[in-house]
């Protein structure tokens, strides 16, 4: 019985532990959705909370700043926050520095409970500020990462 006891310990350890490593993991994005959502909003313009937000140019995708959103999402689902502030006093300009972006401008929109590209966008272009980071004539790269139900998406010009 002792043995039985102890051997089923050790399983739901194991499981656990290896539920855990996978949802530290980020989850696959489609990138190309992403890009294309983001970029028809910015093409057409929009009304951000009450400030009508006229078209600006595209933008195209970074690996650098998906880097950059990957590690906070990751850091986000980790250690169970929600915040534009890293735990370790970081902010988004920081963060962006450290993966090798040189950057002029930057923005930062972060999420938590979204299925999908569309709805995460959805809930950035229903929310003003985040809105408005999406509407930004003056950024010209985006990367976005996922990690379990944490969304980030980094705005940035070098």
């Amino acid at each position: 019985m002792k043995n039985l006891f102890l051997i089923s310990f050790f399983l739901l350890l194991i499981v656990g532990c290896q539920k855990k490593q996978q949802e530290a993991q980020p989850v696959t994005i489609d990138k190309t959705k992403l890009l294309q959502l983001v970029n028809t909003i910015r093409q057409a313009g929009c009304v951000c909370g009450t400030t009508n937000m006229p078209a600006v140019p595209v933008i195209v995708w970074h690996d650098l700043l998906e880097t950059a959103a990957i590690n906070h999402s990751k850091d986000m689902n980790q250690n169970n926050y929600f915040s534009h502030t890293s735990q370790d006093g970081r902010n988004p300009g920081q963060r962006i520095t450290a993966v090798g972006y040189t950057w002029n401008t930057y923005a930062e929109n972060i999420a938590k409970g979204y299925a999908n590209e569309d709805a995460v966008i959805q809930g950035w272009k229903d929310s003003e500020g985040h809105c408005k980071n999406i509407m930004n004539a003056t950024v010209t790269e985006m990367g976005v990462g996922r990690s379990g139900e944490y969304w980030t998406q980094v705005f940035g010009k070098r």
